[in-house]
């Protein structure tokens, strides 16, 4: 019988879910992270004014899906909506896919994507579509300050908000003790905050870490641990077929 999968995402699990489950997979959720809205919108707010009463051509640029969802809540969604499709000089880019999609949810029409899923893939290939350029990019408290740099270094002027918080949760998951005793097939991990949290509080997890990107594999080898696989891309269904291979080698 195949031990299930352990999903520890705060939210967003069901696509793991799903994608295991047409392969026959087993999964279980237990988030060991939480996400919350920012206590302080200054920041946010701010940027938003920025977006509102621009005249200069802009980018708006998302490297998470709550980057773009904590954003919308904060200023209000169906002002934040009519903002996006008011200015058609305004220009939106994505990390991946998923987060392509929530920009199109308010109304972006059109979403640049880089050829890989990452944060310094992203602003390389912004940097060759403008050379020089003002951007937006709300985030969150823990988001690595890469996009950011590379475009300022490229001569970008960028503005950046925190608009929610990730953090780990309270008290020790109920599937830690499983894991101390190997009882999943894998644990999925999506970023380096969720290898922050698992490590936390299992060390020495006793089974194999699929790793969504190279950012959050990285992670995973500053604890000192071993990835079990890499997925060549992030979405559900790769996920779940590098799993599937890793399972059944």
């Amino acid at each position: 019988m195949v031990k299930p999968v352990l999903l520890i995402r705060s939210e967003n699990n069901e696509d793991d879910s799903a994608a295991l489950g047409k392969l026959g997979i087993p999964s279980l959720v237990d988030p060991y992270l939480e996400i919350t809205a920012t206590v302080d919108q200054k920041e946010g707010m701010k940027l938003f004014e920025l977006l509102r009463t621009s005249t200069e051509p802009l980018w708006v640029i998302a490297t998470s899906r709550n980057s773009i969802r904590y954003w919308a809540q904060m200023v209000g969604e169906e002002q934040f909506r009519a903002e996006l499709q008011a200015h058609e000089s305004l220009k939106f880019a994505a990390v991946g896919e998923a987060t392509a999609h929530t920009l199109r949810d308010y109304g972006a029409p059109v979403v640049f994507l880089p050829s890989h899923p990452e944060a310094a893939t992203l602003a390389q290939e912004l940097v060759l579509q403008d050379q020089r350029s003002l951007a937006l990019v709300p985030g969150g408290n823990l988001a690595l300050p890469t996009l950011p740099q590379i475009l300022r270094d490229s001569g970008w002027i960028v503005d950046t908000a925190e608009v929610y918080r990730t953090s780990r949760v309270s008290a020790e998951p109920q599937s830690a003790s499983r894991l101390r005793r190997g009882e999943f097939s894998a644990v999925i991990l999506r970023s380096p905050s969720a290898v922050d949290a698992l490590v936390h509080f299992v060390p020495e997890p006793l089974v194999p870490l699929v790793c969504a990107g190279s950012t959050t594999a990285a992670a995973v080898y500053a604890h000192g641990l071993k990835v079990g696989a890499l997925s060549p891309k992030p979405t559900p269904e790769a996920v779940a077929s590098t799993i599937h291979s890793l399972i059944y080698r």
